[in-house]
């Protein structure tokens, strides 16, 4: 008996013949994800070996196909690291496909329903104006990508590595953008209404002051950072390595802090009202006695620090590598916070 021929007699084990062993346990545990009135597959995942067996024959592909109800919203294909996937033209109307590191894939044109999309390390690739309504889309690492002109529509979209992209101006209603290690980009002014930002490691990134906005913002080495003052109302904002950065008084507001490395930092006296702050090799910062309304504070390698008597409210005290604090384990007793040293 063929697996298409199993499909309506004994649709989980037709399936179990396309998936892996963990891949066929958890769909076995979710067994209602089939239609029982139906007998109709409700979500397919290929495997790779599958993935390019459906990929080279076409009437495997058909047949696969007649199987489920919506392939847009049922198949999901794996084809990542596979050379010799060129055309992918046949690919149009899967929910998932994994592309990465198929480095002969130069036209993704026809993959604009493509629901999620991984096109990282396909370094042919440079025209990806028909993506635009692609939900999640990855191209990571894609250096021969520079106009995303066309990508506004996506939610969630890495760009991280993309050394040639630079102009950002349409990007404003993405959800969750990924730029990291983007070395082209400065001009970040129109992002103020992403939620999610990377821009880590952009050298050239200096005028943040559009991003106050953000929910969440990492600027992990940001060298050319320096005013971070229109940041105060963003939740969970990371600075780490950005050694320019002094003033940290506007903060205040922030959730989540991290100002790991951010040598120049000295008056932390604002930062009171954070939630969870990292001032981790903060090594000029010394007094911490308005800190003690923190409720996660780590201070390791924290050389100036010596008088932690004011943080007996601070619920998790990190002072691993503090040489300065003396009789530790006194003031663990004495506090009763969980405190590492």
């Amino acid at each position: 008996m063929t697996v298409f021929s199993k499909l309506n007699e004994d649709p989980l084990g037709a399936i179990g013949e396309y998936l892996s062993p963990k891949n066929f346990l958890q769909l076995r545990l979710t067994s209602k994800e089939i239609y029982t009135e139906t007998k109709k597959i409700k979500v397919l995942k290929l495997n790779k070996k599958y993935s390019l067996e459906f990929y080279k024959d076409k009437e495997f592909r058909n047949r696969v196909l007649s199987s489920i109800d919506d392939p847009s919203k049922q198949l999901s294909l794996d084809l990542s690291g596979c050379r010799n996937v060129r055309d992918v033209s046949a690919l149009s109307g899967v929910h998932t496909l994994e592309l990465d590191h198929c480095k002969n894939v130069r036209d993704v044109s026809a993959l604009s329903g493509v629901h999620t999309l991984n096109l990282s390390g396909c370094r042919n690739v440079s025209d990806v104006s028909a993506l635009g309504g692609v939900h999640t889309l990855n191209l990571c690492d894609c250096r021969n990508v520079s106009d995303v002109g066309a990508l506004g529509g996506v939610h969630t979209l890495n760009l991280s590595g993309c050394c040639n992209v630079s102009d950002l101006s349409a990007l404003g209603g993405v959800h969750t953008l990924n730029l990291r290690c983007c070395n082209n980009v400065s001009d970040v002014s129109a992002l103020g209404g992403v939620h999610t930002l990377d821009l880590s490691y952009c050298s050239n990134v200096s005028d943040v002051s559009a991003l106050g906005g953000v929910h969440t913002l990492e600027l992990v080495y940001c060298k050319n950072v320096r005013d971070v003052s229109a940041l105060g109302g963003v939740h969970t904002l990371n600075l780490c390595g950005c050694r320019n950065v002094s003033d940290v008084s506007a903060l205040g507001g922030v959730h989540t802090l991290n100002l790991r490395c951010c040598h120049n930092v000295i008056d932390v006296s604002a930062l009171g009202g954070v939630h969870t702050l990292k001032l981790v090799n903060c090594k000029n910062v010394s007094d911490v006695s308005a800190l003690g309304g923190v409720h996660t504070l780590n201070l390791s390698w924290c050389d100036m620090v010596s008088d932690v008597s004011a943080l007996g409210g601070v619920h998790t005290l990190d002072l691993r590598e503090c040489f300065n604090v003396s009789n530790m384990m006194a003031i663990s007793d004495d506090f009763g916070f969980e405190m590492l040293y």
